[in-house]
């Protein structure tokens, strides 16, 4: 399997790619064509930035594909506030669907877009037992809501659950997604919980979101070494 992983800030990059040299996994640097990634080619693992926002990381996403070609899955990985009361700080929200929250259709009664998670990748993901690997977090599968809008307000991630039953809202996943379905590319969105998407969301998400994303990183590892199980 070769999987692009694009994450949307270098603070998650950072996380991501520490935590997967903490675990062991060589990378060297390799360019695709205007973006520079961490190669992990053991496990066929590529990681690049993404971009901060929907438009900016769907940029992003389909020049890779484009430049790197032969892309088994693309992985839109990072952190997210929580919704729901679904998960623990550090847990790990594998998206089922990613929901498109914030595209407004105005006179016309359409129903927000939705982008299903690739069935197969999550199917591994859901084999995968945490206590098999001593892991402290949790993993969880639902909906994601992706929109361009800081969730940092209780109410207003009250009302955003009640209308996608989303267990974690983050703001790029949509944009990855529509790459994906334009390239005819599987797509998976990982995010860790850095915070509750309340008031204190700005304070949570910059303290915890290196072992919101560290933890993504070992997940997405488990993911690789399943199907690269003969290279470790």
């Amino acid at each position: 399997m070769k999987a692009l992983i694009l994450t949307p800030i270098e603070d998650e990059f950072l996380a991501l790619t520490e935590m997967l040299c903490e675990l062991g996994c060589q990378s060297t640097t390799r360019q695709i064509g205007k973006l520079c990634a961490r190669e992990y080619a053991s496990i066929g693992l590529l990681v690049v930035l993404g971009g901060l926002g929907k438009a900016q990381f769907g940029i992003h996403a389909q020049h890779a594909i484009d430049a790197l070609g032969g892309v088994d899955l693309l992985v839109c990985a990072g952190s997210a506030g929580g919704l729901g009361g679904i998960g623990r700080i550090g847990d790990v929200a594998v998206a089922t669907e990613t929901i498109e929250h914030d595209f407004k259709w105005g006179m016309l009664d359409k129903p927000l877009p939705r982008f299903a998670g690739s069935a197969e990748h999550i199917e591994t993901l859901r084999s995968i037992a945490p206590d098999d690997y001593g892991w402290d977090f949790g993993v969880s599968f639902g909906p994601v809501a992706s929109g361009d809008e800081g969730i940092a307000d209780a109410d207003r991630a009250r009302r955003l659950h009640a209308d996608t039953d989303a267990i974690a809202v983050a703001w790029e996943g949509a944009g990855g997604a529509r790459a994906a379905g334009f390239s005819g590319v599987p797509f998976l969105e990982v995010r860790g919980i850095s915070d509750g998407a309340g008031g204190d969301a700005p304070d949570e998400f910059r303290q915890n979101l290196p072992i919101a994303v560290k933890n993504v990183a070992r997940v997405l590892l488990r993911l690789a070494l399943s199907y690269n199980a003969d290279t470790r």
